[in-house]
C-alpha cells in the first residue's frame, strides 16, 4: 500500500476525527474481576486516555507493577470486567501499557519512570521467552490454532515497540522473524489460516480479523514493506469473502481497513458497529479505537 500518497493523508484526518468521539467520551475503570493472577483488561484504557492527553489515574498502573514482582507473573489471566478471557488480551494488554509509557514517559516523575520501566521490562520478558518458542508452518495455519496465530501476532507486535523502546535489538528481530512467518503462512486468497468443515465461520473470521489488526499495526510502525502487501491481501480477502461485523462488534483490522482504499467499506461497517455499543463501546474497542487513531496519526 502506498502510505505516502495524498489518500491516506485526507483518510487518515477523516477516520481520526471519526475515533477520537467515542474515545472521548470512555467513562473510568474500577476493578470488579481481578483475584490472584487475574487482572483486567480494562487497566489497558490508561493508553487512550493518554492518546487524548487526559488525566491517567496511577492506580491503573500500580498492579501491573506489583505483578511484575510477583512469582505470579508467568501465570497472569487478562480478562474483561465481565470475566470473559481470551488469550489475545494479554499482549492486547502489554501493547497498549508499552505505548503509554511511551507517550509519556518524559512526563514522568524520576521514580515512576523507573517502577514502569522496570515492571515493562519484566512483563516482556515473559512473553518473549513464549514468543520464540512459536513456529508456524509455511505450508499453513489451521483455523483451529487461530487463537494461537493472533495470540503470536500481538505479542509480536509489543515485543517489537519494546524493542524499540528499550533498545533491544534480539526482541525487534523476534518480532520481526514472527511475522514474517504469518506473511510467508498466508494463503494465496489472502486469509492467513485454513478452514475445515468443522470451524465456525464467525470464529474463524475473528481470529482473522485479530491477526489482520496486529500485522497492520506492526507494517506501519515497523514501515516493513513485505508485511505490509501481506496485509493489503487480507483486507481484499475480507472485502470479497467474509462479514467482519458479523464476526464481531469490535472494531479489529479497523486501521488495515482504512489504510486500503479499496476496503473502507468494512472500516464504516465496523464503526458502526461500535456505535451501536450501549450504553458505551467496551474496553477492547476503545483500545482498538485507540491503536487505529495512533497508526493513523503517524501519517499525520
Amino acid at each position: 500500500m502506498n502510505s505516502n500518497s495524498s489518500h491516506i493523508l485526507a483518510a487518515a484526518l477523516h477516520y481520526a476525527r471519526l475515533i477520537e468521539q467515542p474515545l472521548a467520551d470512555q467513562s473510568g475503570f474500577s476493578p470488579s474481576a481481578e483475584a490472584g493472577a487475574a487482572v483486567q483488561i480494562e487497566r489497558a484504557l490508561m493508553f487512550p486516555h493518554i492518546l487524548l492527553n487526559q488525566e491517567l489515574p496511577r492506580e491503573w498502573v500500580d498492579r501491573l507493577i506489583e505483578l511484575a514482582g510477583s512469582a505470579l507473573l508467568p501465570e497472569v489471566i487478562v480478562l474483561d470486567r465481565l470475566g470473559h478471557h481470551r488469550p489475545v488480551y494479554r499482549p492486547l494488554l502489554l501493547y497498549a501499557w508499552l505505548l503509554t509509557y511511551k507517550l509519556q514517559f518524559e512526563r514522568l516523575p524520576r521514580m515512576e519512570f523507573g517502577r514502569w520501566d522496570q515492571a515493562l521490562r519484566a512483563w516482556c520478558d515473559v512473553l518473549a521467552d513464549g514468543l520464540s518458542q512459536t513456529h508456524f508452518p509455511t505450508t499453513g495455519i489451521p483455523a483451529a490454532a487461530g487463537a494461537v496465530a493472533s495470540t503470536a501476532a500481538w505479542t509480536a507486535l509489543a515485543i517489537h515497540v519494546a524493542g524499540k523502546l528499550f533498545i533491544r535489538d534480539p526482541w525487534t528481530d523476534l518480532a520481526a522473524g514472527v511475522m514474517g512467518q504469518l506473511a510467508r503462512a498466508q494463503q494465496p486468497s489472502g486469509a492467513f489460516l485454513i478452514p475445515s468443515q468443522s470451524d465456525s465461520p464467525e470464529t474463524y473470521w475473528y481470529h482473522e480479523l485479530c491477526t489482520l489488526h496486529a500485522l497492520g499495526s506492526f507494517a506501519v510502525q515497523a514501515e516493513d514493506r513485505t508485511v505490509a502487501s501481506s496485509v493489503e491481501r487480507a483486507t481484499h480477502y475480507h472485502l470479497a469473502e467474509t462479514q467482519p461485523d458479523h464476526a464481531t462488534s469490535q472494531p479489529w483490522a479497523l486501521f488495515p481497513f482504512i489504510w486500503n482504499p479499496q476496503t473502507r467499506l468494512l472500516a464504516d461497517q465496523l464503526l458502526h458497529a461500535v456505535t451501536l455499543q450501549q450504553p458505551s463501546p467496551d474496553a477492547v474497542s476503545l483500545i482498538l479505537l485507540a491503536d487505529s487513531l495512533y497508526c493513523l496519526r503517524l501519517f499525520l
